[in-house]
């Protein structure tokens, strides 16, 4: 699957606890609501954690005001592999193992001030003929070839696994995603995108779980944005599901995927297992087994094509989606 991670902020809270952020990947985190760049939310970010380490990806991110800031590709074992710097002038200098092959991009109007931008950045990490691409606005405004790209200690970086944009949060980020070379589709710069999120709103086809909390339905427990006890879906019986239909994505997009995310974390001593359900039409399709602990800890599966047609999604399927959770044991 070439498309790793994407993240919209939209369904987060300034009160979402650390631990859980930290768990979908975010670390020193603020989230903002409704200062987004589409009116939802974003994020004042520290870290992004990747799932794996790419030796060649593609990432995009919104990004306001970044004059000043520099983020760093790195490997979270062995140091930064390569660093973008944003200078008050409005240019982007990208910086590798060595300063001496530093390349700059001329300076551009649209990066001082706090208006979004779309930065797309293609990086392949090694020693030898590491490169990396820069596009503002789906432009190329840099390119650095033949270079070192790759950290060392005692040995040498095989690739990026965290984004560091500074450890207070300087930067502020929306609709982020990064791709990995792989598979036969999102495996290139895939534009100026968007990740809204769909929340729960109904009474998907299966209703299993225990409701715990003040509301009347079991997908309004579900919705809890605190991520904590005040309000949840319970269950002890291996293979129940509920399932939740969405709000509506508006302004028929084309889809290029679908995340589900699971928040979750157990009572019991002995080890619990959750994944998560989408259904569309009449199929469902599930995603990886993770163990739950004391913990609440977010859990992530993206889906590329509709289950219901082994096609790309549209519009209509991703409207009409059920998603949801299972007890596995």
């Amino acid at each position: 699957m070439a498309l790793i991670k994407c993240a919209g902020f939209d369904y987060l809270t300034p009160l979402a606890p650390a631990s859980a952020l930290a768990s979908l990947g975010f670390t020193n985190a603020t989230i903002m609501p409704g200062q987004g760049r589409a009116g939802g939310g974003c994020a004042k970010l520290g870290q992004i954690n990747l799932p794996a380490r790419l030796g060649t990806f593609y990432c995009g991110f919104a990004i306001e005001n970044p004059s000043g800031i520099t983020i760093n590709f790195n490997d979270s074992t062995k140091g930064t592999n390569f660093s973008l710097k944003f200078t008050t002038a409005g240019a982007i200098t990208c910086t590798p193992q060595s300063s001496a092959n530093a390349v700059s991009s001329p300076p551009m109007a649209v990066i001082p001030g706090n208006v979004w931008q779309f930065i797309e950045v293609y990086g392949v990490i090694a020693a030898t003929g590491g490169a990396v691409t820069v596009r503002v606005n789906e432009t190329v405004v840099l390119s650095l070839v033949s270079a070192n790209t790759a950290s060392s200690t005692t040995t040498v970086s095989t690739g990026v696994d965290q984004l560091d944009f500074g450890s207070f949060g300087s930067a502020t980020v929306d609709d982020f995603y990064i791709c990995d070379n792989s598979g036969a589709s999102l495996n290139n710069f895939l534009g100026n995108t968007r990740v809204p999120a769909q929340t729960p709103n109904g009474v998907g086809s299966s209703t299993q779980w225990t409701p715990t909390g003040s509301a009347s339905f079991n997908w309004q427990l579900a919705s809890n944005p605190y991520m904590d006890d005040s309000s949840y879906v319970s269950c002890s019986t291996p293979s129940d599901i509920d399932l939740y239909t969405l709000s509506p994505v508006a302004n028929a997009p084309q889809i290029m995927a679908v995340q589900s995310i699971v928040v979750a974390r157990q009572d019991d001593s002995g080890q619990r297992q959750v994944k998560s359900v989408i259904q569309s039409g009449s199929t469902q399709a599930t995603g990886a087994v993770v163990n739950t602990n004391a913990t609440y800890a977010g859990h992530t599966d993206i889906f590329t094509t509709d289950p219901n047609t082994g096609s790309s999604w549209t519009y209509g399927a991703v409207n009409a989606l059920q998603v949801g959770v299972e007890l596995v044991a």
